[in-house]
């Protein structure tokens, strides 16, 4: 297994895609416990937007969100919020709200839409501006349409940095996309059609091979993107690659030799040592040799 290292910032282009899927594939398998689902879009006022410049606002308002729809019963919220609209270049801040609930008769759902105003914003800033929170909710019960709002609350809003530069480096380390409830059932629904590509980034997300299903170890230290692309990895999406097997060193087979056998009494099959001792012993009997053929 390969896996490309992404920025994650919503206004790169290079891994804009990769972190879509990665972001889709780390909250499917809680929210494939969800069915049907609610789809709750909370828009503020423009004059209020100003001071939702500050992510520790944004993060406040998110918490009072989860907060309210589990006091009020339901057992399984998801946040996220998108920045700007789909033209962008405007600031446009509006929070997405996925959760378990259906159909409202149209009491309920005027009683839960006033009690998120209220929670959110202050009665008396709603009537200086003459404006209130715009609040939009709608449901869906199949698999294909679940996902589609799965895709769409995931994906990313601020694509360009020259929108509101100053915003992006306040949003630096922001945590967008929170959980809150109890998340211990199990799924509800199944991908279908082309959906069932993410069936793969699941497996890995659990640690767990796509093809041999045996836990993934990944090394810690990263490399090249060169070398991996040589490699001829396949792309299974969110940027992680399946990799050729690794092959065995091969068999080293038996060559002949192309040195000649000594004879055993030869002094060359000794080790150095003892063949400098043996050269040291011949000079000595020989100049001992030497010495009584002259005497």
């Amino acid at each position: 297994m390969g896996k490309r290292i992404v920025c994650g910032r919503e206004w790169c282009q290079d891994c804009r895609d990769s972190s879509h899927r990665r972001r889709i594939a780390r909250v499917l398998p809680r929210l494939m416990q969800v069915c049907p689902m609610s789809y709750i879009v909370i828009t503020f006022p423009l004059e209020v937007r100003l001071m939702m410049r500050d992510p520790q606002m944004l993060a406040l308002i998110g918490k009072k969100v989860r907060r309210l729809l589990r006091k009020l019963g339901y057992r399984k919220v998801y946040t996220r919020w998108h920045f700007f609209g789909e033209h962008g270049e405007k600031y446009h801040p509006h929070l997405n709200v996925l959760c378990d609930g259906e159909w409202l008769v149209p009491e309920q759902l005027a009683e839960l839409k006033d009690l998120i105003r209220r929670r959110l914003l202050p009665r008396s800033i709603a009537k200086t501006i003459g404006k209130d929170l715009e609040i939009q909710y709608s449901y869906v019960r199949t698999p294909k349409r679940i996902m589609h709002r799965v895709k769409y609350v995931t994906k990313a809003s601020f694509t360009d940095i020259e929108w509101d530069e100053p915003l992006a480096n306040a949003l630096y380390g922001f945590h967008n996309g929170c959980f809150a409830g109890t998340w211990d059932d199990p799924s509800k629904w199944k991908l279908t059609g082309t959906d069932k590509k993410f069936n793969a980034l699941l497996k890995v997300r659990e640690g767990i091979h796509p093809v041999s299903g045996k836990p993934i170890k990944w090394n810690k230290e990263p490399i090249p993107w060169a070398l991996v692309e040589a490699q001829n990895p396949v792309d299974i999406g969110g940027g992680y690659y399946l990799l050729p097997p690794i092959r065995e060193p091969p068999d080293l087979a038996a060559r002949p030799t192309n040195l000649t056998e000594l004879p055993e009494d030869d002094y060359r099959k000794h080790p150095n040592t003892v063949r400098r001792l043996i050269d040291r012993a011949r000079e000595r009997v020989s100049f001992i040799s030497d010495y009584e053929s002259y005497s």
